[in-house]
């Protein structure tokens, strides 16, 4: 009887499955694969390289998304693990080395993450011919400063895959290992898949080539064509040099763009729900509303979410109800070109006339016009530790805007400033300066370029160059296009130009890497929450960049070159490794490259060491810092020279700080809940649930068509059982 129950019950097992089937087959699109959330995260996007995101803070907060480094900082701001699972160190006869253990996960793709991987992003960042400023995060770990400086080869870098999911650091000294673990929370330093980037310039603008590890992935991006044409001057041909003569290309802008789920992200595959660790299915973003239609859609219940809150609605009185703002870690920037010729001159290479530009403008007035904005008060904006994890360089470093000692006689350009006038506009004593310093601004005409699908960018751009008319320059205002692919990608498919249809190329973003600018501005965002990050970059040999121009090796974009600044960052990364420098080594130790113990700092020869030792020695004799190699003096050491630092870039004044940045969100929270926080971005949607979602699937499922009439379906318009 036993037997026949057990196969009956199996019948009525297997037949129910079977009619489970029968019944799924009736839409292929009725299964609940979870929400569908339309979301307004930005504008627009045309770059998803973590690498390139700093130079909109928008952006930024969006790579938060699809990214995961090893470590990243809760909403407390703690360093956490992510996909790090733990980490050790230990010293041996090699030196001082950190082991991280690495979770065994699998990219977008389903491929296996491994050590590899890690290893790989890390070397692109410090790669010299890429220019990534935040290759200084990775500078502690041994021959990674000569590598970037091109003293030394990627092999001889001491990242080492010691295991699939074990990866090995060994650096240059003893180094306080909780500022590096700051330093792997940066999205800059998270893992890339090099099979699908190796000679794609353009892997990280199209969704078929981008893979992530992170919560969500790109699922699709889409442009159109406008009637416009733009030119371009910097297309590159296959064997990376410029294209000759400048071409006209078409106008392209992005419509929408889709991030999904990323289905193996964290999860047991074998035993986990899809939906375990990321809970909406996609998050979509359509780009072309209008700032009317955008208020309308969120109000009656189909957008549930606005990131970037347009220029038009900030001072609703319904969006002010309801925002959420918080501080942003970046800074709206201009960048002065120092190496631009003006009227016949480089203009913006004299001090006296950077510190006048901006004298005249009024930080208050153009915080209060963009609403979400504080006046800069220095580089370095809020949210920015003092010390690692803890405290704030922004009000430990007060206000820094308004150095004129141009005007005063000083014996050091590491004195203490002259005078300080504060966040709103002198026009008269910037007016002075120009004077002193023999500049007519009659004479002077030039521009400042911009993103043009950045209204608020383009806003306070508008402002300045009425502020900088009052002056008597001649400004005006470039607004830099996004084109359709233009470059040579394959020169033996019949001699054609294999232009890539389906990516869009920013002319705005190239023209920063490129140095194609008079002025530029940008948001200055802080790789992670250190000043380090922020102000180590406008350093000869920080700046990620092996070569700008033929004028200015090793030196930041806008030409600037200050030999007090330079030594000040030099001080600040030699302070764990100074105590054991030898005054006068021996010359035999330079003679090989086994024997050279200073090779990876950048020192190939003694004469060179020697020179870098005295600039050094006299930047903490000036200060009377001694060295010690106590971590803890180091700390303090260090925040005291950042802050020194600071002081100095904002006398000299090679960029200008406008507006701090401030990061507004509406939440629909009648329908959406489990939107969390996080320290480098304003949301996080992992867990983010979209209320009676089952009814919105097939209003959205088509996206970015979107069917109101189809609220509350359970099966696809037009299918049938």
């Amino acid at each position: 009887m036993k037997r026949i129950f057990a196969l009956s019950l199996c019948l009525v097992l297997l037949v129910s499955s079977a009619l489970g089937l029968l019944t799924g087959c009736s839409s292929s699109n009725t299964s609940d694969k979870g929400a569908y959330i339309t979301m307004y995260l930005n504008s627009e996007m045309y770059d998803f390289d973590p690498a390139n995101g700093y130079y909109n803070n928008d952006v930024a907060n969006v790579l938060e998304l699809i990214y995961e480094p090893l470590f990243t900082l809760n909403e407390k701001g703690k360093v956490k693990p992510a996909l790090a699972t733990g980490y050790k160190t230990f010293t041996d006869d090699e030196g001082f080395h950190m082991e991280i253990s690495i979770k065994s996960a699998v990219w977008s793709n389903q491929f296996p993450l491994t050590a590899k991987d890690v290893r790989y992003a890390w070397l692109r960042l410090l790669a010299p011919q890429n220019h990534y400023e935040a290759a200084a995060l990775l500078f502690d770990i041994k021959n990674a400063r000569a590598y970037n400086q091109g003293t030394m080869s990627q092999e001889d870098v001491m990242i080492e895959e010691v295991e699939a999911q074990v990866i090995r650091i060994t650096f240059e000294g003893k180094i306080d290992t909780d500022a590096f673990l700051v330093n792997l929370t940066s999205i800059a330093t998270a893992p890339l898949l090099s099979s699908y980037i190796q000679g794609n310039d353009d892997w990280a603008k199209k969704a078929a080539t981008i893979n992530t590890n992170g919560p969500f992935t790109v699922s699709k991006i889409r442009y159109y064509e406008t009637e416009e044409r733009a030119s371009d001057d910097n297309a590159i041909q296959s064997d990376g040099t410029a294209k000759p003569g400048s071409s006209k290309s078409t106008v392209q802008k992005i419509r929408y763009f889709i991030l999904e789920r990323n289905p193996y992200y964290d999860r047991d595959l074998k035993h986990d729900k899809v939906d375990k660790y990321v809970k909406p299915y996609r998050i979509l973003v359509d780009c072309t509303m209008s700032a009317e239609t955008m208020l309308e859609e969120y109000q009656s219940g189909y957008l549930f979410y606005i990131g970037n809150i347009p220029l038009s609605l900030r001072n609703d009185p319904y969006v002010q109800k309801n925002v959420k703002i918080s501080d942003s870690l970046s800074t709206f920037t201009l960048y002065l070109n120092e190496n631009a010729t003006i009227g016949g001159t480089k203009l913006f290479a004299n001090q006296s006339v950077r510190q006048a530009h901006s004298l005249a403008i009024d930080r208050e007035a153009i915080a209060k016009e963009v609403v979400y904005a504080e006046p800069a008060t220095g580089l370095v904006a809020p949210g920015v530790f003092e010390t690692v994890t803890s405290g704030s360089f922004r009000e430990a470093g007060g206000n820094l805007i308004g150095y004129t000692d141009s005007l005063v006689s000083t014996s050091s350009p590491l004195a203490a400033p002259a005078q300080l006038i504060g966040t709103t506009q002198n026009l008269d004593l910037a007016k002075q300066l120009l004077s002193s310093a023999g500049i007519n601004p009659a004479m002077y005409s030039f521009s400042i370029s911009v993103a043009s699908y950045d209204e608020v960018q383009i806003k306070m751009v508008e402002m300045i160059v009425e502020y900088w008319k009052q002056l008597g320059f001649q400004v005006s205002v470039t607004q830099l296009q996004t084109i359709q692919n233009n470059d040579f990608r394959d020169e033996d498919r019949d001699g054609k130009d294999d232009n890539v249809l389906d990516v869009c190329d920013d002319l705005y973003t190239e023209a920063i890497q490129r140095g194609k600018y008079e002025v530029i501005a940008l948001d200055s965002c802080a790789t992670v929450a250190s000043a380090y990050s922020v102000l180590s970059g406008f350093a000869i040999g920080f700046t990620g960049s092996n070569r700008v121009d033929e004028y200015d090796p090793h030196g930041h974009v806008t030409g600037y070159n200050s030999s007090a600044y330079n030594d000040l960052m030099e001080a600040v990364y030699f302070l764990p490794y100074f105590h054991e420098f030898q005054a006068d080594p021996s010359e035999e130790m330079f003679e090989k490259e086994e024997t050279n113990r200073y090779l990876g700092f950048g020192f190939e020869s003694k004469a060179a060491y020697l020179a870098a030792y005295a600039r050094v020695k006299a930047v903490y004799d000036a200060y009377g810092i001694t060295p010690d190699g106590n971590v803890k003096n180091q700390t303090q050491q260090k925040a005291f020279l950042l802050h020194k630092a600071e002081e100095l870039l904002m006398r000299e004044m090679p960029v200008i700080p406008v507006v701090f940045n401030q990061n507004a969100v509406i939440i629909n929270t009648k329908y959406l809940s489990g939107v969390t926080t996080k320290y480098y971005a304003p949301t996080d949607f992992r867990k983010t649930k979209l209320k009676k979602y089952k009814n919105y699937t097939y209003v959205f499922y088509k996206f970015p068509d979107v069917n109101k009439d189809n609220y509350g379906l359970t099966e696809e318009p037009g299918t049938s059982n």
